[in-house]
């Protein structure tokens, strides 16, 4: 008697030990139906409010632990397509604050509407490449495939939560390269909600430039601050410096979103 208590009192600490690893356990979809709850959750989060946030990015050499130059950045976002942005802070060299100019002048032509960088199948064939967990929560992983020659979009693999349906990590290499000083290029971008809005949290970009090496370019949104619609943010100011010749910068297109 005393034998088969013990069977039974280990079989229910195994079930125990288990339980939380079977319920992260994402549910088994088609790649069908995967794509569909994308597209609803990716169109639900576009009707979203003003905001403004502080965003903080670091350039480096091929030692990533070593800053060339670290740039602290204002971005307002009213809807539906007006974005603005300041530098608030910048530290090093001033190659590393023009990379990050050119990278907010794309952003905000991006937010006008004239590129659509969606994760949806006019912009991309998906494939279905398995299941994982990222941060602890089941994902589904989709392979990218560009439909498009565009450096919006990325070919490479996005990481879809199993709840919200939504792409909590993208990475890969843009479908078109923005420069021929640029050999090589990889980027992973990390979504999440911050004050209530979905944005790429934080993204790094590892670029092999001709004549000037590896270098590697991240970004960190450090505080988020939504408002309703009808609020209306004041836009910081907004130069244009005159356009320099540095491949470097040239080449600073380095977020596709």
């Amino acid at each position: 008697m005393r034998k088969h208590c013990g069977k039974l009192l280990v079989l229910g600490m195994v079930a125990l030990l288990t339980l939380p690893a079977a319920a992260q356990t994402a549910t088994s979809l088609s790649l069908p139906e995967i794509v569909s709850r994308m597209h609803a959750a990716e169109t639900a989060e576009q009707n979203r409010p003003s905001y403004r946030l502080l965003r903080q990015y670091r350039l480096s050499g091929a030692d990533p632990k070593i800053a060339t130059s670290e740039v602290l950045a204002e971005v307002d976002y009213v809807p539906p397509s007006s974005k603005a942005f300041s530098i608030r802070k910048a530290e090093g060299s001033e190659r590393g604050t023009k990379i990050v100019r050119r990278v907010l002048e794309h952003e905000a032509d991006m937010a006008k509407g004239s590129v659509n960088s969606d994760f949806c199948t006019s912009n991309y064939d998906f494939a279905l490449l398995g299941q994982d967990t990222l941060n602890g929560k089941p994902v589904y992983v989709l392979q990218l495939k560009p439909r498009h020659a565009a450096v919006e979009l990325l070919r490479g693999k996005a990481y879809v939560d199993a709840q919200t349906f939504l792409v909590v990590r993208a990475q890969g290499e843009p479908a078109r390269n923005p420069s021929w000083w640029i050999k090589d290029l990889e980027v992973v971008i990390d979504y999440g909600r911050a004050d209530g809005v979905w944005l790429p949290l934080a993204t790094h970009a590892t670029a092999d430039l001709r004549l000037l090496g590896t270098h590697v370019l991240t970004s960190k949104d450090l505080e988020v601050h939504a408002a309703t619609e009808t609020a209306k943010l004041a836009p910081p100011r907004r130069t244009r410096p005159p356009r320099s010749r540095n491949s470097a910068v040239q080449a600073g297109v380095w977020v596709p979103r």
